[in-house]
Protein backbone atom coordinates (compact mmCIF):
# COMPACT_ATOMS: atom_id res chain seq x y z
CA UNK A 1 0.00 0.00 0.00
CA UNK A 2 3.10 2.54 0.81
CA UNK A 3 4.52 1.37 -2.78
CA UNK A 4 1.06 2.00 -4.19
CA UNK A 5 0.82 5.58 -2.66
CA UNK A 6 4.28 6.67 -3.04
CA UNK A 7 3.83 6.13 -6.89
CA UNK A 8 0.73 8.23 -7.04
CA UNK A 9 2.11 11.02 -4.41
CA UNK A 10 4.91 11.50 -6.81
CA UNK A 11 2.84 10.49 -10.12
CA UNK A 12 0.98 13.92 -8.61
CA UNK A 13 4.68 15.79 -7.89
CA UNK A 14 5.01 14.79 -11.70
CA UNK A 15 1.72 16.45 -12.94
CA UNK A 16 2.13 19.54 -10.76
CA UNK A 17 5.64 20.41 -12.10
CA UNK A 18 4.50 19.94 -16.07
CA UNK A 19 1.95 22.11 -15.13
CA UNK A 20 4.02 24.62 -13.15
CA UNK A 21 6.25 24.37 -16.32
CA UNK A 22 3.50 24.83 -18.94
CA UNK A 23 1.71 28.27 -16.94
CA UNK A 24 5.41 29.34 -17.01
CA UNK A 25 5.95 28.82 -20.42
CA UNK A 26 2.80 30.32 -21.50
CA UNK A 27 3.42 33.43 -19.35
CA UNK A 28 6.36 34.08 -21.94
CA UNK A 29 4.74 36.32 -23.95
CA UNK A 30 3.76 34.22 -26.63
CA UNK A 31 3.48 35.24 -30.40
CA UNK A 32 0.12 33.71 -32.02
CA UNK A 33 -0.34 34.19 -35.81
CA UNK A 34 -4.06 35.62 -36.30
CA UNK A 35 -4.04 35.70 -39.94
CA UNK A 36 -2.70 36.94 -43.10
CA UNK A 37 -3.50 39.18 -46.45
CA UNK A 38 -1.68 38.38 -49.88
CA UNK A 39 -3.52 40.60 -51.93
CA UNK A 40 -6.16 43.27 -52.61
CA UNK A 41 -8.90 40.17 -53.56
CA UNK A 42 -8.01 37.15 -54.78
CA UNK A 43 -7.32 37.69 -58.24
CA UNK A 44 -4.67 41.02 -57.53
CA UNK A 45 -1.88 40.05 -55.49
CA UNK A 46 0.27 42.25 -53.83
CA UNK A 47 3.81 43.61 -56.17
CA UNK A 48 6.65 45.01 -54.30
CA UNK A 49 5.49 46.21 -51.05
CA UNK A 50 7.57 48.76 -49.00
CA UNK A 51 5.54 50.25 -46.07
CA UNK A 52 2.53 49.21 -43.23
CA UNK A 53 0.43 52.25 -41.18
CA UNK A 54 -1.88 51.69 -39.13
CA UNK A 55 -5.49 53.65 -38.25
CA UNK A 56 -7.08 52.83 -34.99
CA UNK A 57 -9.67 55.37 -35.18
CA UNK A 58 -10.83 54.34 -38.81
CA UNK A 59 -10.00 50.73 -38.22
CA UNK A 60 -7.75 50.82 -41.05
CA UNK A 61 -4.59 49.39 -42.10
CA UNK A 62 -2.57 50.94 -45.10
CA UNK A 63 -0.01 48.64 -46.94
CA UNK A 64 2.28 50.38 -49.77
CA UNK A 65 2.94 48.70 -53.10
CA UNK A 66 5.19 50.51 -55.00
CA UNK A 67 5.39 47.86 -58.35
CA UNK A 68 1.42 48.80 -58.70
CA UNK A 69 1.48 52.16 -57.39
CA UNK A 70 -0.64 51.77 -55.07
CA UNK A 71 -1.73 52.56 -51.48
CA UNK A 72 -3.93 49.70 -50.40
CA UNK A 73 -6.68 50.42 -47.49
CA UNK A 74 -7.85 47.63 -45.19
CA UNK A 75 -10.09 47.23 -42.07
CA UNK A 76 -8.32 45.95 -38.97
CA UNK A 77 -9.71 42.17 -39.39
CA UNK A 78 -7.84 42.37 -43.52
CA UNK A 79 -10.79 43.20 -44.98
CA UNK A 80 -10.18 45.42 -48.08
CA UNK A 81 -12.22 48.58 -48.32
CA UNK A 82 -10.47 51.00 -50.95
CA UNK A 83 -7.28 52.09 -53.03
CA UNK A 84 -5.72 54.91 -53.46
CA UNK A 85 -3.29 55.52 -56.38
CA UNK A 86 -2.91 57.45 -59.51
CA UNK A 87 -6.13 58.79 -59.25
CA UNK A 88 -5.20 60.63 -55.74
CA UNK A 89 -1.38 61.34 -57.71
CA UNK A 90 0.56 58.46 -56.13
CA UNK A 91 2.60 57.04 -58.30
CA UNK A 92 5.21 54.69 -56.88
CA UNK A 93 4.38 54.77 -52.72
CA UNK A 94 7.28 54.28 -50.61
CA UNK A 95 6.69 54.87 -46.60
CA UNK A 96 4.05 55.60 -45.22
CA UNK A 97 2.95 57.47 -41.64
CA UNK A 98 -0.84 58.24 -40.22
CA UNK A 99 -1.08 61.42 -37.98
CA UNK A 100 -3.75 62.18 -34.93
CA UNK A 101 -6.23 63.44 -37.88
CA UNK A 102 -6.03 60.66 -39.40
CA UNK A 103 -4.16 62.28 -42.59
CA UNK A 104 -2.44 59.73 -44.54
CA UNK A 105 1.36 60.70 -45.25
CA UNK A 106 2.89 58.89 -48.82
CA UNK A 107 6.16 59.52 -49.64
CA UNK A 108 7.41 58.31 -52.93
CA UNK A 109 10.38 56.04 -54.33
CA UNK A 110 11.68 58.49 -56.65
CA UNK A 111 11.48 61.87 -54.05
CA UNK A 112 9.88 64.74 -54.79
CA UNK A 113 6.57 66.07 -52.11
CA UNK A 114 4.99 63.72 -49.68
CA UNK A 115 1.72 63.13 -50.89
CA UNK A 116 -1.18 64.14 -47.68
CA UNK A 117 -4.40 62.39 -48.40
CA UNK A 118 -7.42 63.43 -45.87
CA UNK A 119 -9.73 60.87 -44.99
CA UNK A 120 -11.89 61.58 -48.01
CA UNK A 121 -8.66 60.82 -50.17
CA UNK A 122 -8.41 64.82 -51.02
CA UNK A 123 -4.54 65.42 -51.66
CA UNK A 124 -2.20 67.87 -50.34
CA UNK A 125 1.64 68.35 -50.88
CA UNK A 126 4.46 68.99 -48.15
CA UNK A 127 8.25 69.90 -49.29
CA UNK A 128 10.85 69.44 -47.40
CA UNK A 129 12.71 71.98 -46.26
CA UNK A 130 16.25 71.95 -47.98
CA UNK A 131 19.28 74.23 -48.38
CA UNK A 132 20.61 72.72 -51.25
CA UNK A 133 18.31 72.50 -54.66
CA UNK A 134 20.82 70.35 -56.67
CA UNK A 135 20.67 67.86 -53.69
CA UNK A 136 16.76 67.97 -52.73
CA UNK A 137 15.66 65.43 -49.68
CA UNK A 138 14.35 61.84 -50.84
CA UNK A 139 11.98 61.01 -47.95
CA UNK A 140 11.97 57.83 -46.82
CA UNK A 141 10.04 56.14 -43.95
CA UNK A 142 8.59 58.68 -41.33
CA UNK A 143 6.80 58.63 -37.81
CA UNK A 144 4.91 61.04 -35.47
CA UNK A 145 5.44 61.37 -31.70
CA UNK A 146 2.57 62.40 -29.28
CA UNK A 147 3.02 66.02 -29.84
CA UNK A 148 2.64 65.53 -33.83
CA UNK A 149 5.94 66.13 -34.57
CA UNK A 150 6.79 64.36 -38.02
CA UNK A 151 10.11 62.75 -38.08
CA UNK A 152 11.09 62.28 -41.58
CA UNK A 153 14.57 59.89 -42.97
CA UNK A 154 16.04 61.87 -45.78
CA UNK A 155 17.58 58.97 -47.77
CA UNK A 156 19.44 61.40 -49.84
CA UNK A 157 21.10 62.90 -47.12
CA UNK A 158 21.01 59.94 -44.39
CA UNK A 159 19.39 62.39 -41.69
CA UNK A 160 16.22 62.35 -39.89
CA UNK A 161 14.72 65.52 -40.36
CA UNK A 162 12.45 66.77 -37.59
CA UNK A 163 8.64 69.20 -38.51
CA UNK A 164 6.86 70.46 -35.96
CA UNK A 165 3.18 70.44 -35.89
CA UNK A 166 3.33 73.36 -38.53
CA UNK A 167 5.73 71.33 -40.84
CA UNK A 168 8.27 73.65 -40.10
CA UNK A 169 11.84 72.45 -39.87
CA UNK A 170 12.73 72.18 -36.28
CA UNK A 171 15.93 69.17 -35.79
CA UNK A 172 18.28 67.54 -38.35
CA UNK A 173 20.18 64.90 -37.38
CA UNK A 174 23.04 62.35 -38.36
CA UNK A 175 24.25 62.19 -41.80
CA UNK A 176 25.90 59.38 -44.22
CA UNK A 177 29.41 58.64 -42.20
CA UNK A 178 30.94 56.13 -39.75
CA UNK A 179 31.11 58.26 -36.75
CA UNK A 180 28.81 58.43 -33.72
CA UNK A 181 25.50 59.85 -34.51
CA UNK A 182 26.11 59.22 -38.49
CA UNK A 183 24.26 56.48 -40.61
CA UNK A 184 25.91 54.30 -42.72
CA UNK A 185 22.59 53.31 -44.23
CA UNK A 186 19.93 54.94 -42.54
CA UNK A 187 16.38 53.15 -43.35
CA UNK A 188 13.63 54.10 -40.50
CA UNK A 189 12.86 56.23 -37.75
CA UNK A 190 10.98 55.68 -34.08
CA UNK A 191 10.31 57.74 -31.43
CA UNK A 192 9.36 56.67 -27.93
CA UNK A 193 7.22 58.00 -25.44
CA UNK A 194 9.67 59.66 -23.78
CA UNK A 195 10.72 61.43 -26.87
CA UNK A 196 13.89 59.58 -27.73
CA UNK A 197 14.12 59.53 -31.58
CA UNK A 198 15.76 56.18 -32.74
CA UNK A 199 17.41 55.67 -36.21
CA UNK A 200 17.44 52.48 -37.85
CA UNK A 201 20.93 51.35 -39.86
CA UNK A 202 20.92 48.59 -42.06
CA UNK A 203 24.69 48.31 -42.80
CA UNK A 204 25.82 50.17 -39.70
CA UNK A 205 25.39 50.11 -35.99
CA UNK A 206 22.12 49.01 -36.21
CA UNK A 207 20.68 51.45 -33.54
CA UNK A 208 21.42 54.97 -32.72
CA UNK A 209 19.55 56.93 -30.04
CA UNK A 210 19.43 60.30 -29.76
CA UNK A 211 17.22 62.81 -26.99
CA UNK A 212 14.49 65.70 -28.31
CA UNK A 213 16.54 68.12 -28.96
CA UNK A 214 18.75 65.59 -31.20
CA UNK A 215 21.55 65.11 -29.26
CA UNK A 216 23.10 61.71 -29.03
CA UNK A 217 22.94 59.61 -26.20
CA UNK A 218 24.00 55.97 -27.32
CA UNK A 219 23.85 53.10 -29.62
CA UNK A 220 23.03 49.68 -29.78
CA UNK A 221 23.22 46.20 -31.33
CA UNK A 222 25.77 44.44 -33.78
CA UNK A 223 25.55 43.02 -37.30
CA UNK A 224 25.76 39.59 -37.52
CA UNK A 225 24.32 36.21 -37.78
CA UNK A 226 23.59 35.56 -33.87
CA UNK A 227 20.32 35.53 -32.31
CA UNK A 228 21.12 38.67 -30.17
CA UNK A 229 22.76 40.16 -33.74
CA UNK A 230 20.93 42.01 -36.53
CA UNK A 231 22.10 40.91 -39.89
CA UNK A 232 19.58 43.71 -42.06
CA UNK A 233 17.68 45.52 -40.45
CA UNK A 234 14.72 46.84 -41.71
CA UNK A 235 11.80 48.45 -40.03
CA UNK A 236 11.40 49.66 -36.66
CA UNK A 237 8.52 50.51 -33.73
CA UNK A 238 8.28 51.27 -30.34
CA UNK A 239 5.49 49.15 -28.15
CA UNK A 240 3.66 50.71 -25.42
CA UNK A 241 6.25 49.44 -22.47
CA UNK A 242 9.09 51.69 -24.90
CA UNK A 243 10.67 48.43 -25.83
CA UNK A 244 11.94 48.47 -29.19
CA UNK A 245 10.47 45.90 -31.88
CA UNK A 246 13.30 45.36 -35.16
CA UNK A 247 12.55 43.24 -38.42
CA UNK A 248 15.19 41.77 -39.58
CA UNK A 249 15.03 40.83 -43.45
CA UNK A 250 17.93 38.34 -43.73
CA UNK A 251 16.92 36.66 -40.27
CA UNK A 252 13.27 36.11 -41.33
CA UNK A 253 11.96 37.25 -38.30
CA UNK A 254 11.41 40.46 -35.34
CA UNK A 255 13.63 40.97 -32.54
CA UNK A 256 12.85 42.63 -29.25
CA UNK A 257 15.01 44.80 -27.10
CA UNK A 258 14.50 47.29 -23.95
CA UNK A 259 15.04 50.62 -24.15
CA UNK A 260 18.92 50.04 -23.02
CA UNK A 261 19.16 47.81 -26.13
CA UNK A 262 19.09 44.58 -23.79
CA UNK A 263 18.30 41.67 -25.97
CA UNK A 264 14.53 40.09 -24.89
CA UNK A 265 13.05 37.89 -27.66
CA UNK A 266 13.22 36.46 -31.17
CA UNK A 267 10.27 35.79 -32.97
CA UNK A 268 9.90 33.66 -36.12
CA UNK A 269 11.73 31.97 -38.33
CA UNK A 270 12.40 31.38 -42.54
CA UNK A 271 9.31 29.60 -44.20
CA UNK A 272 6.10 30.86 -46.28
CA UNK A 273 3.50 28.98 -44.38
CA UNK A 274 1.32 31.08 -42.40
CA UNK A 275 2.99 32.16 -38.73
CA UNK A 276 7.02 31.76 -40.52
CA UNK A 277 8.35 34.84 -41.73
CA UNK A 278 10.02 35.51 -45.32
CA UNK A 279 11.96 38.70 -45.72
CA UNK A 280 10.19 41.05 -43.30
CA UNK A 281 10.73 44.65 -43.84
CA UNK A 282 8.10 46.63 -41.43
CA UNK A 283 6.10 46.45 -38.78
CA UNK A 284 3.77 48.11 -36.51
CA UNK A 285 1.63 47.26 -33.22
CA UNK A 286 -2.11 48.50 -32.38
CA UNK A 287 -2.99 49.29 -28.72
CA UNK A 288 -4.67 45.91 -28.44
CA UNK A 289 -1.03 44.13 -28.55
CA UNK A 290 -1.84 43.36 -32.27
CA UNK A 291 1.52 43.28 -34.32
CA UNK A 292 0.98 43.59 -38.31
CA UNK A 293 4.19 42.45 -40.64
CA UNK A 294 5.05 43.31 -44.08
CA UNK A 295 6.98 40.48 -45.73
CA UNK A 296 8.93 41.08 -49.24
CA UNK A 297 9.76 37.60 -49.54
CA UNK A 298 6.34 36.17 -49.19
CA UNK A 299 4.58 39.72 -50.94
CA UNK A 300 2.22 39.74 -47.79
CA UNK A 301 0.93 40.82 -44.82
CA UNK A 302 0.59 39.02 -41.22
CA UNK A 303 -0.73 39.74 -38.14
CA UNK A 304 -0.06 38.08 -34.23
CA UNK A 305 -1.48 38.76 -31.20
CA UNK A 306 0.74 38.50 -27.66
CA UNK A 307 -0.85 36.65 -25.13
CA UNK A 308 -0.04 39.31 -22.68
CA UNK A 309 -0.15 42.29 -24.75
CA UNK A 310 0.27 44.75 -22.35
CA UNK A 311 2.87 43.59 -19.71
CA UNK A 312 6.77 44.25 -21.22
CA UNK A 313 8.23 41.23 -23.26
CA UNK A 314 9.43 38.60 -20.86
CA UNK A 315 13.49 37.36 -22.07
CA UNK A 316 13.43 34.21 -23.64
CA UNK A 317 17.01 32.89 -21.89
CA UNK A 318 18.28 32.40 -25.23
Amino acid sequence: MRSIRSILSWAWLMMAILALSGASAQSVNDFTFSFGVTGYEYDNSFGELSSIALNERAGEIYIADAKQGTVYVFSLQGVPKTLYGSGNEIKSPFALAVDKQGNLYVSESEGGPIKILNPKGEVGKLDLPTNDEKNPPKTGRMAFDKEGNLYVVDRASGCILVLDKDRKLKLKLGGKGAKRGDFKSLVDVAVDRQGRIYGLDSTGVPVQVFDKKGRYLYRFGFQGDGVQDLSVASGIFIDLNDQIWITDKAQHSIKVFDSSGTFLRKFGSFGQAPGMLDSPIAAQMDNMGRVYILESGAKRLQVFSLSHPYDPITPSGL
